[in-house]
Formats: C-alpha cells, structure tokens, sequence
C-alpha cells in the first residue's frame, strides 16, 4: 500500500538535517512515512552520513547545486504518498505535528494543502502564511512587516498561501496542478506561486495552529544578504507577470523602485549625520537593488 505521507527534504548540512529527520520518526505515531534526501552537492558528505543514520531514508544525490523546486520535483514525482511534504532541513517537527496535518486533511477533502504553524528557536510566532501578494502593497510596504498572528490555540485558519519550510499538499491537487514551478529556481516565490495554483482550481488552504514545526531560518541564504534580497523581490516580479500580468509586474518595479530610493536616501543621510556600519550596508544594500529593478 502507498505510505500517508511522502517528505522531501533538501540538505547540504548534515548538523541541520540529521536533528531534523530525528524528529519526523520520533514524532509521527499514526503515519506510515517515505522520506526522500536530497544531498544538494553537498560537501560534508551528507547523504552518506543520513543512510548510515537512517537507512530507511531514500537519498537523491546531486553532482550540482540546483535550486529549490527542482530538488523538491526530483523526490515528489518519486513518491508515491498520499500526501507530499516540502520539510526544510533546518526545522524540528514537533511531537504529532504531521499526525494532526493528515489528520485534518483527511477530514476535509476540499483542503488541497495545509501548512505548519512555525515557532522560532525560542518558541515565539514566525510568519508562516500570508495573503496573495499585491503588486500595490508589495511595492511599498512587504506584506510580510504586517502579517497577523493566528493564536496557538485558534482552530484551523484558512489563508491564501502557507510556507514551504513544512507545507503539505494532497497528491490529486497535485496532479492537477503539476509540481514547483522550476523557473522560481534557486528560491523564494515558488510556494505561493503553487498555493495561487492550487486555490485557482477550486481547493482550499488551512494553517494548523496544533501542527507546530520549530524553523530555524535560511540558514544559507543568510550568507548573501544582497543576493538574497534580490532574489526574494524579483522573484515577485517573476510571480506578478506570470499570474496576473504584465501591468502588475510593471507597477510592482515602479513602486518598488521608488521606495528603494526613498531608502537610498534616508540612510545615505543617516550615515552622514551619524556615520556606523549599519546605516552603511543598508544604503550599500538598496543601492544594489536599486540599479537591479531594471533588468526585472
């Protein structure tokens, strides 16, 4: 019989993942799970540190980086799941966090993907679910600075979109759909691109508040602040021109443009008035994006 739950998980570091598979087989009671690896070119050999640990884990190993959806494809089109899982390798499942996800899925068979409710390491709210983005208030103010926080203890919250660090997705929404869309490769955008896609067909999208997942943050990305802003924002151009067209990736880069200036601006007067290293990198910063935008 196919397994409940098919997990992809993309690692190049074996510290990050090996606490994080340890939490899926210590914390999952009620399901049978497959748990594909892929070792993205990784160089800490990795893959061969998972099987030793856990042999029971499928390894998919890379002789290259590739990026976020294309490493996901590769495992999901190999699953044969009821459900498929994106897990980030830097997170912590907690204790029946995927029993509740298949839980709540299997009870409500209008629901297409459900998404984790994240903690950061030290048990606060983190930003797991949003709204479709807006080219409007995107361009001015990231709806990321003022997305709401569902309570721990609030039902099922049904939303737009929800973060691929521990999203799930029912595999007919799937094949209905198709998978991550390549093109949002190496990251960022292409987990709402496949919520816009899911919910364009008529199925629904829950966070789960009782399904907790501890993130730890992009830990790679992390180390290329001005790559990592400049993927994250053109991507949104990207997700624009292919949803709703070219007039809402225009307006995005317009306004986008004009409030990197604004930024330009202030923290060039910043740093003249009160020279630091801050006010330095974050005028350095945006005057990168800055000369970006155009080639968007």
């Amino acid at each position: 019989m196919s397994p409940d739950l098919t997990i992809s998980i993309i690692a190049d570091n074996v510290k990050l993942v090996i606490p994080c598979l340890q939490s899926v087989y210590d914390h999952t009671h009620h399901l049978s799970v497959e748990v594909f690896l892929v070792d993205n070119a990784s160089g800490d050999n990795t893959g061969s540190a998972v099987k030793a640990a856990f042999p029971q884990v499928e390894i998919i190993r890379n002789e290259t980086r590739l990026g976020f959806s294309t490493n996901n494809n590769l495992a999901l089109q190999r699953g044969t799941g009821r459900y498929l899982m994106l897990l980030n390798d830097d997170t912590i499942v907690k204790d029946g966090a995927l029993d509740r996800l298949i839980e709540f899925l299997d009870a409500h068979p209008e629901t297409g993907s459900a998404g984790s409710y994240l903690l950061n390491p030290d048990g606060t709210f983190q930003a797991a679910f949003a709204r479709f983005p807006n080219p409007i208030i995107e361009g001015l103010w990231p709806a990321t600075l003022w997305s709401h926080e569902a309570p721990l203890d609030s039902a099922p919250y049904e939303v737009d979109s929800v973060c691929g660090a521990a999203m799930v997705v029912r595999r007919e929404a799937a094949d209905q759909v198709g998978l991550l869309d390549t093109h949002f490769d190496p990251i960022y955008s292409e987990e709402v691109d496949w919520c816009y896609r899911i919910k364009r067909a008529g199925w629904k999208i829950y966070t789960l508040p009782q399904a907790q997942v501890i993130h730890y943050g992009s830990v790679t990305m992390n180390r290329a602040v001005p790559r990592r802003y400049e993927l994250l924002l053109s991507h949104k151009v990207l997700y624009f021109r292919k949803n709703i067209g070219g007039l809402a990736a225009n307006t995005y880069r317009v306004l986008l443009m004009s409030s990197t200036l604004i930024k330009v601006i202030t923290w060039s007067v910043k740093n003249i008035l009160q020279p630091n290293e801050q006010a330095r990198e974050k005028r350095d910063l945006h005057r990168y994006i800055l000369t970006r935008i155009p080639s968007w």
